[in-house]
């Protein structure tokens, strides 16, 4: 019977180590809204009007007014390593400050979101994943000749797709307002590099049916990435050791 309650025991202290669930970094407020003005970056971004198509590395201090804020939205930290996997071009390099300003949507030919920064440690079997809202949509009677509005979205890290096309709008399964979370993924699976200079991406691209009837733009509330930490192989001895303790302090009590 000991034996068994110490297993049980193991078992609970390590799933309640890997279901702690935080927040790596956030771009704009889950509160249905765009509020311009707000100062800080991440949460406080302020989202404006999308500017049209640009290459990378894109400008980490784009102007706060409306079609100025270009694809790159940047986290503060130093951009001086590409990862291979997306392209090449010539980093951001330093960026003393969160980006205040990023754009609000996917519009006709615009339909590219990217998000830079870099990473901390991390173990390698910690489980990240990207969430994010859709805002709003083309409508019906808009003039851009939307009869059943829809917009695909895809989320990319690295150059590695991490979720497929995940269709979003009135008529279908994913509607405006609905969280979207990718799967899991660990940082080596992505090509992800942690530290200072390497310049790690997440990008959403879009994909537009306004050709068919789906509209010509996809607002987006904000975008987060998570991290579900995993303990450690060589951490599992620990976590049965702390639950022997619990389990002799309960004998000690009876």
């Amino acid at each position: 019977m000991a034996k068994k309650s110490l297993s049980t025991l193991a078992f609970l202290a390590a799933s309640a180590v890997a279901s702690q669930a935080a927040l790596v970094w956030q771009v704009g407020m889950n509160d249905n809204d765009w509020p311009l003005n707000l100062t800080g970056g991440g949460p406080n971004t302020s989202f404006w009007q999308e500017t049209g198509t640009n290459p990378l590395p894109g400008n980490p201090a784009s102007p706060l007014a409306n079609a100025q804020s270009d694809d790159d939205y940047y986290f503060a930290g130093s951009y001086t390593t590409v990862i291979p996997g997306n392209g090449v071009y010539t980093p951001a390099g330093e960026v003393p400050v969160n980006e205040n300003g990023a754009e609000r949507a996917f519009a006709g030919s615009d339909n590219d979101l990217r998000y830079h920064f870099n990473l901390g440690s991390h173990g390698i079997n910690d489980l990240f994943s990207i969430t994010f809202d859709a805002l709003n949509i083309d409508s019906v009677g808009s003039g851009t000749g939307a009869t059943d509005p829809r917009y695909g979205v895809e989320v990319w890290f690295n150059g590695v797709k991490i979720m497929n096309e995940l269709v979003i709008g009135p008529n279908q399964a994913v509607k405006v307002g609905d969280t979207v979370t990718t799967p899991q993924f660990t940082l080596g699976s992505v090509g992800a590099q942690t530290g200072p200079g390497f310049d790690n991406i997440v990008a959403l691209k879009g994909i537009n049916y306004g050709g068919d009837g789906g509209g010509q733009w996809l607002g987006i509330d904000y975008v987060q990435m998570d991290v579900q930490p995993v303990p450690e192989p060589g951490s599992a001895g620990l976590v049965a050791i702390a639950a022997l303790g619990v389990l002799n302090t309960r004998r000690r009590r009876r």
